[in-house]
């Protein structure tokens, strides 16, 4: 007996053919996204599956001349080889990374064509038994589907370069359950075509949206994974590029800074002397542009190293590097060493913050008041350290407070700053689990409030 076409069967036939579109767009809209060629064919594999989905679902339909039955018939079976065919293509694709002339697929076509068309002459030829002939096609079409899907599957399974995401084990297992679903039916049509049997399960069809859905999702999924690991993979490499860069490029500064003192020695006349200040001023200059990549690079690259951390030994370290700077002297910390704070986390990158505030504070400082100062304090609270900094200088105004820590941010246009100070104690903070957020009144001074988790193990 046929499968007796049912409204149910209806259903499915069109929720298939709704996901096949739905699919065909999401694919489409990734393959203009990232630029990559397989999306497209399987794209177009998928709207060829949805038109298959739409002339099976007419089969269904009432006083539909012979004729038109036929042209169904033979549609319905030669798109979905079209469509095992570009779908089998575009996982070629990926695997081979190389992209197929649409004219490599013709010959495959050609065979899907004469296939199709044969089976449906034959069985318009023999009209003593259409339901044989009918079955007999929808047991060729599930065997395609069975072959093709658990190849396909298992041969993006064991591809080392694909494996390793949820995304793409959803993918593998769903095309290869897909394909045992698909044998399974083909089985059941043969038996049904030759009388063995005269039952189908009930619940034909539904299986194979829910996978169907399943290679979908898994793909999208896996999709974002893949992308995610080559932007991360780019980083990594950008971050290493800055890093071995900027390290090379302090060499030639450090020497050419060398030969300006040098000359300021060996020259008399007070025209040259100023040219040479005015040189070595601007070798500093670059010399603290790539210092501010080096942190960011080394900040983005180590690994938080926890361990106890000495806040008076930390601020002794950061004082003796700035101590040197413009007016530096003539600023007073204030700080309290009676007691010796300690904490658990990592000394290079609270270095690293604390060094750049300070500088910061430093370099915007108000000399013309009566006492600039610094003042850090410390508090402990619940399972947390709280570190303020603030100072009595020049202030932020309120309209770039919410904008400090961007990367190359400048809140004057005559800052003598890179712009990546902030920056970079933000990422380093944020390394280390942690939040900073900073308050000022422009002409008053600013405070720099740091939050972080007491890491003790």
């Amino acid at each position: 007996m046929s499968v007796p076409f049912t409204s149910s069967l209806l259903v499915i036939f069109l929720m298939q053919a709704v996901t096949g579109v739905s699919l065909f767009f999401i694919f489409r809209h990734f393959s203009r996204l990232h630029q990559r060629k397989y999306l497209v064919t399987w794209s177009w594999a998928w709207l060829y599956f949805a038109a298959s989905m739409i002339l099976l679902g007419l089969g269904g339909a009432a006083e539909i001349p012979n004729f038109l039955m036929i042209l169904r018939g033979f549609f319905a079976l030669f798109l979905f080889c079209v469509f095992i065919i570009l779908f089998h293509g575009g996982v070629m694709e990926l695997i081979r990374s190389v992209e197929f002339h649409r004219r490599s697929f013709l010959p495959w076509i050609g065979v899907a064509f004469t296939i199709s068309l044969t089976l449906i002459l034959i069985g318009e030829a023999d009209n003593s038994d259409v339901e044989f002939w009918g079955l007999t096609r929808a047991g060729v079409r599930h065997f395609i589907a069975s072959i093709s899907f658990v190849a396909t599957g298992l041969i993006l399974s064991f591809t080392r370069r694909l494996a390793g995401g949820l995304g793409h084990r959803i993918m593998s297992w769903s095309m290869i359950l897909f394909g045992v679903e698909q044998g399974y039916f083909s089985v059941l049509a043969f038996l049904n075509a030759f009388h063995v049997t005269d039952t189908f399960p009930s619940f034909f069809g539904a299986v194979d949206l829910v996978l169907i859905f399943g290679i979908g999702f898994g793909t999208i999924i896996w999709l974002l994974e893949d992308e995610g690991k080559e932007l991360r993979k780019t980083n990594n490499e950008l971050d290493r590029f800055i890093y071995s860069t900027s390290h090379d490029l302090r060499s030639p500064i450090a020497s050419v800074l060398g030969l300006v003192n040098l000359a300021r020695l060996e020259l008399k006349d007070e025209k040259s002397l100023e040219l040479m200040g005015m040189m070595e001023q601007r070798m500093k200059k670059l010399d603290s542009v790539i210092r501010d990549f080096l942190d960011l690079a080394r900040s983005k690259k180590s690994e938080a190293n926890i361990k106890p951390v000495s806040l008076n030994l930390l601020i002794d370290e950061v004082v003796s590097d700035v101590k040197f700077a413009k007016d530096a002297p003539s600023i007073r910390l204030i700080y309290d060493r009676s007691a010796d704070f300690m904490f658990h986390s990592d000394f290079s990158l609270m270095k690293t913050i604390l060094a750049n505030l300070f500088s910061n504070s430093v370099k915007y400082h108000d000399i013309s008041k009566a006492d600039p100062y610094i003042r850090v304090s410390y508090r402990k609270l619940d399972y947390k350290i709280q570190i303020d900094v603030e100072d009595n200088g020049q202030g932020i105004r309120v309209e770039s407070l919410d904008k400090v820590f961007n990367m190359f941010y400048r809140a004057s246009a005559n800052s003598e700053g890179t712009g990546l100070g902030l920056y970079i104690v933000k990422e380093a903070v944020e390394k280390l689990n942690g939040t900073i957020f900073a308050k000022s009144f422009y002409g008053s001074g600013s405070t720099f409030t740091i939050l972080l988790p007491d890491q003790a193990k």
